[in-house]
């Protein structure tokens, strides 16, 4: 891919993700007092995963119950399974219509994730959690709104699932610096990796003054 087109699809990417933002700070501040318990009675509409968790390590996990009044409660998580684990989280309840046309998309359509797939709720909460345990033994909390987001699944037993998770990048922690990742954020990340596993012990993929660096050169060279 030249040079330019590569420019042109990063701005694309920042564009998307600025949208994404809005719509997710929005959701979370209409969804302050409501509580995922009060709507484990309704069933689940779908729960959905990102190809791209698979691919580069980073996607969304969006659960959604349907009640009987055109609603749907939805907890939606952006998740990193290298490094940062859950990274973003918001539980909200909305008009279905709105679930469907706007938000939905928004989520699950972006310049890094063309596909999303049905999955199991127990296996989707499975992948959640072992991100979360994972990115804690690296010393990163989980974001905000996990906790409470999270509740949504309810009874989902993660034992039922037998799907094996991995997490890290060929055995080892891999920060790859995200749309939203400003520089202070990356210097914090890679100073907290370098104190726990010293300048051999993670790998990393940044951009500094538009040129992205690496811990090893092939890095560059993958999706």
């Amino acid at each position: 891919m030249a040079v330019d087109a590569k420019k042109r699809q990063k701005k694309l990417q920042r564009k998307a993700q600025k949208r994404k933002q809005k719509v997710t700070a929005k959701n979370k501040g209409q969804a302050k007092g409501l509580r995922p318990e009060k709507y484990l009675e309704y069933p689940i509409m779908e729960c959905l995963m990102g190809d791209s968790l698979q691919k580069v390590g980073m996607g969304s996990v969006l659960l959604a119950r349907e009640t009987p009044y055109a609603e749907v409660a939805v907890s939606a998580f952006v998740v990193d399974i290298y490094c940062l684990g859950v990274k973003e989280a918001f539980f909200t309840v909305m008009k279905k219509a709105d679930y469907v046309s706007k938000l939905k998309p928004l989520l699950t359509k972006t310049d890094e994730e063309q596909a999303i797939k049905e999955v199991d709720p127990c296996c989707a909460r499975k992948l959640l959690q072992g991100a979360q345990a994972y990115a804690e033994t690296l010393g990163f909390e989980p974001a905000d709104d996990y906790w409470r987001a999270e509740k949504l699944f309810g009874d989902a037993d993660v034992a039922s699932c037998e799907t094996e998770f991995e997490y890290g990048r060929e055995g080892k922690p891999c920060y790859i610096q995200g749309p939203n990742d400003d520089m202070k954020t990356v210097r914090y990340v890679l100073q907290r990796l370098q104190e726990r596993f010293g300048e051999d012990g993670f790998d990393y993929v940044i951009e500094i003054d538009g040129e992205q660096q690496a811990s090893r050169p092939e890095l560059l060279d993958e999706p």
